[in-house]
C-alpha cells in the first residue's frame, strides 16, 4: 500500500536520520501519549510513518508529495516536542488538501465546507482501523484470511505454564484469557506500530514483567532480538525463587519455542487494515458535528484526524481480499544493534580505561614502595656488617 512511498530515496534517508540522529528523536514526549508501552527513541520514526500513511489514504497524490515530505523534515527540525510535531502534520495535511482541491483561501465557510468533507470521507467513511501484529502471521492471513486467535501458537502450554506459576502462587504473569478469541483494532497508526512491535503483548509482558522480576529489566534486548539478555531476568527470579528443575525446563523450553516462532523472519512492523465500516456499521462521528465547528479549520482538521477509537474488540473472520498489508522497518534494526553493541564495547573499553588509570596510578606507587623496601633492606644489612667489623 505504500511501496511506492517508502522506496523513495528521499524518504529513506529522512527514516534514516530519524533513527540516528538525536536532533530528531530526543524530544519531549511526556505529554503525546500515556499508555502501557515503553516509549524510547522510536517514537519520531513511528509518529513520520502516521503523517506517510495518512497521506496515503486521505490524498495519495504523487505529484504533491515532495512539498508534503519537505514540510514534515521542517516540522521534526523546529519542533522540539512530539505533540507539537502531530499537530503540525495534521495542519500541513489540511494545507495539501487545500492544493488538491485548488482551494485558494481557506479561511471560507465554502473552503472549510469542502476540506472537512473531503478528509472525513477519506479517513472516516472509506479508511481503516489497524491491528498491528507480528510479521511472521502475515502470510497465513494472506492465504487463508485472517480468523481471530486461530493460528500457529501455543495456547494450551501456556495454559499448563500458568498451573506451574500458581504452584508457586504466582497470579497473572500471563495476562490473557486463552479462551477469549477477540483481537482489538485501533485507528492510532502510533500506537499499532507498537502493537506490532511487541506482539504478542501477553509473550512481552510475560519476558518483561518487572512487577515481578524486579525493575532492572533489559526491555531493549526483547526489540532488538537479543535472546540471552531478554529472558536473562525470568530465569534469575525463577532460579532465586527456587523454582525445581523440571518447572524451570518447561517454561523456558514455552518461551524459546514462542521465540523461534516470532522471529522466523527479519522484524519489521506489520499493520493489517481493514475498513472500518467492515469492523464495526455503528460510526458515531457524525460529519455535521465538524461542519458546524466555529473553531479554526486546523483545529477541526486535528480533531478530525485524532485517535477516537483506540481499542475495537472484534472476533468475526475477514477475508483476505478485505485486508491490506502496511509494512515498515523497525526502529531496531540491525543497523541499529550494532550501534548498541558499539555503545556496550564502549562502556567495557571506558571501564578498562578506568582500571588502567587505577593500575597506572597505585602501579607506580607500589614501585616506588617496592624500590623503597629494597633500599631499606640494603641501608640495615650493611649497617649489621658494618657493626660486625667493629666500624
Amino acid at each position: 500500500m505504500l511501496d511506492d512511498i517508502l522506496k523513495r530515496e528521499d524518504v529513506l534517508l529522512f527514516i534514516d536520520e530519524l533513527k540516528s540522529s538525536e536532533r530528531y528523536f530526543k524530544k519531549n514526549s511526556s505529554n503525546f501519549i500515556k499508555n502501557q508501552f515503553y516509549y524510547s527513541d522510536e517514537l519520531a520514526l513511528y509518529i513520520f510513518y502516521d503523517a506517510l500513511l495518512k497521506y496515503k489514504i486521505i490524498l495519495g497524490d504523487i505529484f504533491l508529495f515532495d512539498e508534503y515530505l519537505d514540510n514534515l523534515e521542517k516540522l521534526f527540525r523546529k519542533i522540539d516536542n512530539f505533540e507539537g510535531i502531530s499537530l503540525g502534520i495534521n495542519k500541513v495535511l489540511c494545507k495539501m488538501v487545500a492544493i488538491h482541491l485548488n482551494i485558494k483561501d481557506i479561511n471560507t465557510d465554502s473552503a472549510k465546507k469542502d476540506i472537512i468533507n473531503f478528509i472525513y470521507d477519506k479517513y472516516i467513511i472509506d479508511g481503516y482501523l489497524i491491528h498491528g501484529l507480528n510479521i511472521n502471521y502475515m502470510s497465513d492471513i494472506k492465504e487463508q484470511g485472517f480468523v481471530p486467535e486461530v493460528y500457529n501458537n501455543y495456547y494450551q502450554r501456556y495454559i499448563d505454564v500458568i498451573k506451574i506459576f500458581d504452584k508457586y502462587d504466582v497470579a497473572h504473569i500471563i495476562d490473557k484469557d486463552f479462551k477469549d478469541n477477540r483481537v482489538y483494532f485501533t485507528d492510532d497508526i502510533v500506537m499499532g506500530c507498537y502493537y506490532s512491535n511487541y506482539s504478542p503483548m501477553f509473550f512481552y509482558n510475560f519476558v518483561c514483567n518487572n512487577s515481578i522480576y524486579g525493575k532492572k529489566i533489559n526491555k531493549d534486548a526483547f526489540l532488538t532480538n537479543d535472546y540471552e539478555n531478554a529472558i536473562s531476568s525470568l530465569k534469575k527470579y525463577m532460579s532465586n525463587s527456587l523454582y525445581s528443575e523440571s518447572d524451570k525446563k518447561t517454561i523456558l523450553e514455552l518461551v524459546s519455542d514462542q521465540w523461534k516462532l516470532l522471529h522466523k523472519k527479519n522484524n519489521k512492523i506489520c499493520l493489517m487494515l481493514v475498513k472500518r465500516k467492515r469492523i464495526y456499521n455503528d460510526e458515531k462521528l457524525v460529519k455535521d458535528d465538524f461542519l458546524n465547528d466555529k473553531s479554526d479549520i486546523f483545529d477541526v482538521v486535528d480533531r478530525l484526524l485524532s485517535s477516537k477509537r483506540n481499542n475495537v474488540a472484534f472476533s468475526e473472520p475477514i477475508d483476505s481480499s478485505e485486508i491490506k498489508f502496511v509494512i515498515f522497518d523497525t526502529y531496531y534494526d540491525e543497523r541499529k544493534k550494532e550501534i548498541f553493541d558499539e555503545e556496550k564495547e564502549l562502556e567495557k573499553y571506558r571501564k578498562n580505561e578506568s582500571n588502567n588509570e587505577f593500575l597506572d596510578k597505585y602501579g607506580y606507587a607500589s614501585l616506588f614502595m617496592l624500590i623503597g623496601s629494597i633500599l631499606i633492606c640494603l641501608g640495615v644489612i650493611i649497617t649489621i656488617i658494618m657493626t660486625f667489623r667493629g666500624i
